[in-house]
């Protein structure tokens, strides 16, 4: 009986130590997407500032594709996004990336700025 209840309790305290690693892991990974979403979300607010800003609109869109293909090195130079920073998913500097960049779109006459892995 004494081996019964050993083995109960053994049993329940590696249930809830799996448990605990469990909920730390979530935990940690709902952070990490929950920075790469804000990461994603700057640098789409950043890109629409700057078509704004610069007078990049549907009809220049349509004519000029690749003005709405706005890369990163793009938005560094005219100052409006910091070299330095950093992709929370790959580590990268946004100064490194040469693939990645945001597509400016319209819907509803409404101007969307999405970014895009290269």
């Amino acid at each position: 009986m004494k081996n019964k209840k050993r083995t109960l309790i053994i049993l329940l305290v590696l249930i809830i130590i799996i448990l605990i690693v469990l909920g730390i892991v979530i935990f940690i990974g709902g952070n990490k997407d929950k920075e790469v979403k804000n990461f994603y979300k700057q640098i789409e607010e950043i890109t629409c500032e700057y078509a704004k800003e610069e007078n990049i609109t549907e009809p220049l869109c349509y004519g000029f594709s690749n003005l709405c293909q706005v890369k990163f090195n793009t938005l560094i130079s005219w100052g409006y996004l910091d070299e330095n920073l950093e992709n929370p998913l790959t580590h990268e500097k946004v100064s490194e990336n040469t693939t990645s960049y945001v597509e400016i779109s319209w819907k509803d006459n409404e101007m969307i700025c999405t970014y895009k892995e290269g």
